[in-house]
């Protein structure tokens, strides 16, 4: 099971990654998406650069977006499902089960309670701001849910996957600011951070990315 990356300094941010396997690899990180790496020299070997990039994208993402008004060091990491799931087919998502999201959202949910200093919530990717919604953690006034559900033939496929329903769903909510059912934070969904910086297939986003950027340097 990989843990938190709880912040060196009091949390302004918590970071919401998917689940803690690589899409093509076996490796358990021992910190959601090896964070640690981050605060250590930078490595030689090439398997170990490739786990200090993913730690660096999260990091430099969240300082991007936010005009570098918090700190890395001020950022907290968690992904909605702490534990292996089973490899999806090559090419596909891999499928979070409802049960492993309702935990992870129990545990953001005590993350929030022990670190009353975090404003702003980052839930990456798709399918966790699926899950956010679903489980009625934070709310939108769009058709995201019942356009991003899961289609069953991914779902009971052995291994399962996720594939949503429409294509693009994503770009509905990604960049707009939401408040925590129950809660004071601010919410904003983004891409998850090995698609920063926002690559071709990406480009759609960019327009939501200066949503984000224009807020924060603004307040």
């Amino acid at each position: 099971m990989t843990q938190d990356w709880k912040s060196i300094e009091p949390a302004k941010i918590i970071l919401i990654g998917h689940d803690p396997r690589l899409q093509e690899s076996h490796t358990i990180a021992s910190f959601v998406m090896f964070a640690d790496y981050y605060f250590r020299p930078e490595p030689k070997i090439n398997s170990e650069k490739q786990k200090f990039g993913l730690a660096k994208s999260a990091f430099v993402q969240v300082t991007y977006l936010t005009s570098g008004k918090f700190k890395p060091e001020q950022i907290y990491l968690t992904n909605l499902c702490n534990n292996a799931l089973p490899h999806a087919p090559k090419g596909k998502m891999v499928f979070i089960p409802k049960a492993e999201a309702e935990k992870g959202i129990k545990n953001i949910k005590k993350i929030l309670k022990d670190n009353p200093t975090i404003e702003y919530i980052f839930p990456m990717s798709l399918q966790v701001n699926y899950w956010l919604q679903k489980l009625n953690f934070y709310d939108s006034m769009t058709t995201f849910v019942s356009d991003t559900e899961p289609k069953i033939k991914g779902v009971e496929n052995d291994p399962p996957y996720f594939e949503p329903k429409k294509s693009s769903t994503f770009l509905m909510v990604c960049g707009h600011l939401y408040t925590v059912n129950d809660g004071k934070q601010t919410l904003i969904p983004i891409l998850h951070n090995k698609n920063f910086p926002i690559k071709r297939n990406f480009i759609a986003y960019q327009v939501n990315y200066n949503e984000i950027l224009a807020y924060f340097q603004n307040i």
